[in-house]
């Protein structure tokens, strides 16, 4: 896995949608973590890590065993050098705001990010300033998804760490999902549950 510096270029959007983008890395295994803010293209559209996977690029050439004698990964690598230009990760974030040139927004751009838009993983301060007025999180909430819950989750974490107050941050995005999620008790004390862990 490779170490991601904050505020680093990781890669480019090869699908892109209103609600969700999807990126490859420059690095095999380099996608940021789930759940962390993304700043796409410019003017910059904000998403959060949802998803990631690894993948052949060529899709009809399926992947083999390498290692059975091997005693690591790593030399699975080191002994087929070749893999890295064969394999490749993407990762999927869903679309939580943009910048309208003058402020941030929390909702969906009128149009989605270019392809090949340049895909950046926000440091801490700029993924605290954006999550801390909490008006992305009804839109985040619409993935409905388990690995979307874990994601939001993950993120409300990673901006707490980055908050003066983190305790009154994550007290003020609790109630925000408590009304969020009236409805669905269950899904809310799985996303509470993560995000205090």
């Amino acid at each position: 896995m490779t170490d991601i510096t904050p505020g680093q270029r990781v890669g480019e959007v090869t699908v892109s949608h209103s609600q969700r983008i999807e990126a490859q890395c420059y690095e095999l295994h380099g996608a940021p973590p789930l759940g962390a803010l993304l700043r796409v293209g410019s003017p910059p559209v904000y998403a959060v890590v949802r998803e990631i996977w690894h993948e052949p690029l060529d899709p009809s050439r399926p992947l083999a065993p390498r290692g059975m004698s091997l005693e690591s990964e790593d030399e699975i690598y080191a002994a087929n050098p070749q893999l890295s230009a064969m394999l490749t990760t993407r990762f999927a974030g869903t679309v939580v705001g943009y910048s309208d040139g003058l402020a941030v927004q929390y909702g969906l751009p009128a149009q989605p990010p270019n392809l090949h838009a340049f895909v950046f993983a926000c440091d801490a301060d700029e993924a605290a300033a954006f999550a801390g007025e909490l008006g992305w999180v009804r839109l985040f909430l619409a993935d409905g998804s388990p690995a979307g819950d874990s994601a939001l989750a993950g993120f409300l974490r990673q901006a707490a760490a980055g908050m003066l107050d983190r305790q009154g941050f994550l007290l003020r995005a609790g109630r925000t999902l408590a009304a969020e999620l009236a409805r669905d008790p269950q899904r809310l004390q799985a996303i509470l549950r993560e995000m205090t862990a």
